[in-house]
């Protein structure tokens, strides 16, 4: 079996009886999660907004794009032993585990690729755990190495344990490794990609959508009187989506995409993409030509202007009022170089990006100054960061404070609800759930909905220009 061994609270303490956390987040989770929000505000259209200074929403790993591996192998019962047969999966119950408590699975990659991150993320689920789980309650984590057949064979393990829920994987191809066995047993899985394409009726994704950061920061644009839009997008399946996302936001609220360039890894791609969505070659010809048409004249205004001309690069307007730039870290740095160099002034064109943007030191980079970006609500997650760092002394991994999330979720429903605590008709409630990431639902799809806030690059962080929204319209899901 993949599971670790017992789990046990780490040693260093917060302050105060954890089982009656005083944080405002984590009191407004235990309300909406017992159905509590009616708040008659609604979210502005086309769904809520967000970006927290100290949040960093990393790209899309790897995996994300690997291909839906074969369902795996049926579980099958220990020889001698007597079988129970749950939803059509065959599997083993020790009799210990008749106890009556309610458990719930974490499969996370705790070894191989993408272990820190695990790591990141069992800690953030124990730290909810800590708070607000009653001795009743009991994770379990299982290994998924990273890969997709580990993720089948924790599956396995988990339902041989009697998870009755499933919180992870994290990568798409082991959530559609996992994903068969779960649905055979009956149980319904929360994991933490942010693949559309793996979401499914019992298969909830709580991960902050790409799709979903673009729709807003697109929306807001829009209420600001941005009308004409283009994109530089990273080649392959993840620019795909942005695209895709790019094209249907526009087309809800009136924007116009002028033109899209596709990057790749090398920097001279790059810098041809820039070239090409600028116009940088037209409007140096167009410079030329208004030299050219003014270098004859005498007269006080000509040559005042033919002096203005002389100190220009180019002339003219670019095709575009808003510029979405799909890039996060060195290579984000990178295209923000480029767009200098090829005479695109970020003080006149709006750049739009991802959560990633609320990287620390973005803002050093001065053409990213003024720019745009959605992700989850800073203020909501404060409670959390202090507390992660006070009990860990290290800042989390930004995907930790879904896990915080999700775990607190299971929590309080299993001591809050009867069998249907992990029903989708309960995890799928309209109202939605508030926690330290924010105001969020899943869709019967499987498909997360999350309210997010806009926020302003500034040199020395960001700022709020929009706030998130208080509730979701119930009955839209």
């Amino acid at each position: 079996m993949n599971s670790l061994p017992e789990m046990r609270v780490p040693e260093k303490r917060l302050p105060g009886n954890r089982r009656r956390h005083a944080g405002a987040v984590t009191c407004l989770l235990a309300a909406l999660a017992l159905g509590a929000c009616q708040s008659s505000s609604s979210p502005p259209a086309g769904g809520p907004s967000g970006a927290p200074p100290e949040r960093i929403v990393t790209p899309l790993p790897g995996a994300e794009t690997a291909p839906v591996p074969p369902a795996p192998a049926a579980v099958v019962p220990a020889p001698g032993q007597e079988p129970v047969v749950i939803s059509g999966a065959t599997v083993d119950i020790p009799a210990a585990m008749t106890d009556g408590k309610v458990r719930v699975a974490a499969l996370l990659p705790l070894s191989g690729g993408g272990r820190d991150v695990g790591r990141s993320l069992l800690d953030g689920a124990m730290l909810a755990l800590n708070e607000l789980a009653d001795s009743n309650f009991v994770l379990l984590p299982f290994d998924t190495k990273g890969t997709d057949q580990g993720a089948a064979a924790a599956i396995r393990d988990a339902i041989d344990s009697r998870a009755e829920l499933v919180i992870g994987p994290l990568f798409s191809a082991s959530v559609a490794a996992a994903a068969p066995v779960a649905r055979a047993a009956g149980i319904n899985m929360i994991a933490f990609s942010n693949n559309r394409i793996v979401a499914e009726p019992g298969v909830f994704l709580a991960g902050l959508l790409p799709e979903t950061q673009i729709e807003h920061v697109l929306r807001y644009a829009a209420t600001r009187g941005i009308r004409r839009v283009g994109a530089l997008l990273p080649a392959g399946a993840f620019g795909d989506r942005v695209d895709a996302a790019l094209r249907g936001a526009a087309a809800a609220y009136g924007l116009e995409v002028v033109r899209v360039e596709v990057f790749g890894d090398d920097p001279a791609q790059t810098a041809r993409a820039v070239r090409s969505i600028s116009d940088y070659d037209r409007r140096q010809r167009d410079l030329k030509a208004q030299i050219a048409a003014l270098k004859g004249a005498t007269d006080q205004v000509s040559r005042r202007t033919l002096a203005r001309l002389e100190r220009l690069e180019t002339f003219g307007p670019l095709p575009f009022e808003a510029l979405v730039v799909a890039a996060s870290g060195a290579k984000l740095t990178e295209v923000a170089a480029q767009l200098g160099n090829f005479d695109v002034d970020t003080k006149t064109v709006r750049l739009l990006g991802l959560a990633s943007w609320s990287a620390p030191g973005t803002g050093r980079e001065p053409s990213l100054v003024g720019a745009w970006y959605a992700d989850a609500p800073a203020a909501a997650s404060a409670d959390f960061l202090r507390n992660f760092r006070a009990m860990y002394e290290r800042a989390p991994h930004p995907l930790a404070v879904d896990a915080y999330d999700v775990t607190a979720l299971a929590a309080i429903l299993a001591s809050a609800r009867g069998a249907d605590r992990y029903a989708a008709a309960t995890l799928t409630d309209g109202s939605g759930f508030a926690g330290a990431g924010g105001l969020f639902r899943f869709l019967p799809g499987g498909l997360p909905e999350r309210a997010l806030e806009v926020r302003e690059i500034t040199p020395d962080g960001s700022k709020l220009v929009e706030p998130a929204a208080k509730s979701f319209a119930v009955g839209t899901n």
